[in-house]
């Protein structure tokens, strides 16, 4: 974190309170601790500050305490992670026709809504990151399907060499030929969707499908939980610190605006109180 020199004008910062808000992600919050300590001890290296995690403070939820000197200045930080990996859990589907109903389903959503068409009049960049998924599941669902065409014509071909003919013979092939064809489309799917830890398409397809399920709304549960984060931060806000942070990471980001946007609205951010950031 950074340290507690001021500027002329500025409050110095000693005590600060920071709330992490992940993304649509379903791993378990110690990743993130493990994260800091590795990362945060290498930019202390580069930058020569000191820096020292600790357990967190009883009261809260996953967290650690951060202890900083930089420059002179000594700043602790209370790092608390704001956990929502057990709905994105629940979200997920984990099998590969229901992620291309899913696909269906936000596709239609888009298009009802009108996103689509406002999507396109982004610049490239945006759109390209947002049609991805869909292409990629697209292309992988066509590599499939050539694949089982392939082995279907391999299959019969191979079956009418034999020297047997007739109307049994005939249907045997097509039998044959279609479980070939199915065999092939459903093994490639598969070996596409073990691979998606590279790919992504499947798991942004999941996002997008999470962010889209109430037309765009966010879900009763996750309104219910996004109401306990805004507690837990206001009780920050009228504690005893200098400071208060609220950092979201990709769809985190979205949620921590729709948070502070409660709370102000509510009237929970109290005049005079900490700096809210």
């Amino acid at each position: 974190m950074d340290g507690g020199q001021a500027t002329e004008g500025q409050r110095q910062v000693r005590r600060r309170r920071v709330f992490y808000i992940p993304g649509y992600d379903p791993i378990a919050p110690r990743r993130y601790r493990e994260l800091y300590r590795k990362e945060g001890a290498a930019q202390a290296a580069i930058s020569g500050y000191a820096l020292e995690l600790l357990p967190a403070a009883a009261g809260g939820s996953y967290g650690w305490q951060v202890r900083a000197q930089i420059e002179g200045a000594e700043t602790q930080s209370d790092i608390e992670v704001l956990v929502w990996a057990d709905l994105v859990r629940a979200s997920m589907s984990n099998g590969i026709p229901a992620t291309y109903l899913q696909m269906l389903r936000t596709a239609w959503t888009y298009l009802a809504t009108g996103t689509l068409r406002r999507l396109f009049m982004l610049r490239k960049g945006p759109v390209i990151a947002a049609l991805y998924p869909v292409g990629m599941l697209l292309v992988q669902l066509l590599v499939a399907a050539l694949a089982g065409l392939f082995a279907a014509r391999i299959v019969g071909g191979a079956l009418r060499l034999l020297p047997v003919s007739g109307a049994a013979m005939d249907a045997i092939i097509a039998v044959l030929s279609l479980a070939a064809a199915l065999l092939a489309l459903v093994a490639v799917l598969r070996w596409f969707r073990a691979r998606d830890n590279r790919l992504f398409a499947y798991y942004l397809m999941h996002d997008y499908a999470h962010s889209a399920q109430a037309g765009g709304a966010y879900s009763p549960d996750l309104e219910d939980r996004m109401a306990a984060f805004a507690g837990r931060i206001a009780a920050a806000l009228a504690d005893d610190v200098d400071e208060v942070l609220v950092v979201g990471h990709s769809s985190g980001a979205h949620l921590a605006v729709s948070i502070l946007a409660d709370l102000l609205r509510a009237g929970r951010v109290p005049p005079g109180g900490p700096a809210l950031g």
